[in-house]
């Protein structure tokens, strides 16, 4: 199964949704191929679908395409395999949120939050030491590719390929044509010292204007209209 989960993470993104979806009608050993971007959201929910691959039969790869940050990040820790291309990001935190109220109340969200921040660091700890983990966190560090490579954090980056030689077979003509053409100068008139395609270029160029300039002086001169003839009906002819 392949799919690609982008944007929030959030339960009416439909990308999750049809995620949840396929994830009823997969067997339970298929293998899945799961493409990430997203900037994070709901952690919980990335805790969720963590497990749901964690607990996948089958061999779960995620590839990240853009950023896996926050709870996207959370999420590609349920992989077997992580790969990422080598112009990625992946970015790991601390949970955090919006609140108002009194000192009680903000109060009771900070322990909340720290209780939070536990299950964020499980989540981890299979790829990370406990201490490093938490330093990234309490940092909230962006990691390239090669940085998350060199942590662990993924398996393999995905390096893009160069653009293939691209053969046409009307350039292919055109360099034959003038290569044919070079080859049909008499270069023994050549200065010695002209061993460059420019310059045979150049050369080219000056027989033809040449050969233009002869030309034009073997056209025989038009004969004028005589002065008696009358105009209209010479037009009216044709």
């Amino acid at each position: 199964m392949k799919h690609k989960i982008k944007g929030d993470i959030i339960s009416w993104n439909s990308t999750i949704w049809d995620f949840n979806y396929k994830m009823k009608s997969i067997k339970e050993d298929e293998d899945i191929e799961l493409e990430i971007n997203s900037y994070g959201g709901d952690v919980f929910l990335g805790i969720d679908i963590c497990n749901t691959l964690r607990a996948h039969k089958g061999h779960v790869t995620v590839i990240i395409t853009g950023i896996a940050a926050s709870a996207a990040s959370i999420m590609c820790m349920g992989a077997d395999t992580i790969k990422a291309y080598s112009n990625t990001q992946m970015m790991l935190h601390n949970a955090w949120t919006f609140v108002s109220g009194n000192a009680e109340k903000l109060r009771k969200v900070a322990n909340d939050l720290d209780s939070i921040g536990e299950s964020v660091l499980a989540s981890y700890t299979h790829r990370l030491d406990a201490k490093e983990a938490k330093s990234l966190l309490d940092k909230e560090s962006y990691l390239s590719a090669s940085k998350a490579l060199e942590k662990g954090l993924v398996d393999e980056i995905i390096e893009v390929k160069s653009a293939e030689k691209v053969e046409s077979k009307v350039f292919e003509n055109k360099a034959s044509e003038f290569n044919n053409r070079i080859d049909a100068l008499n270069t023994s008139n050549l200065p010695a010292n002209l061993n460059t395609e420019l310059e045979l270029t150049i050369v080219e160029l000056r027989n033809e204007v040449e050969q233009l300039k002869n030309q034009l002086k073997k056209e025989p001169e038009q004969e004028l209209v005589p002065k008696t003839q009358n105009l209209s009906a010479l037009f009216l002819q044709y």
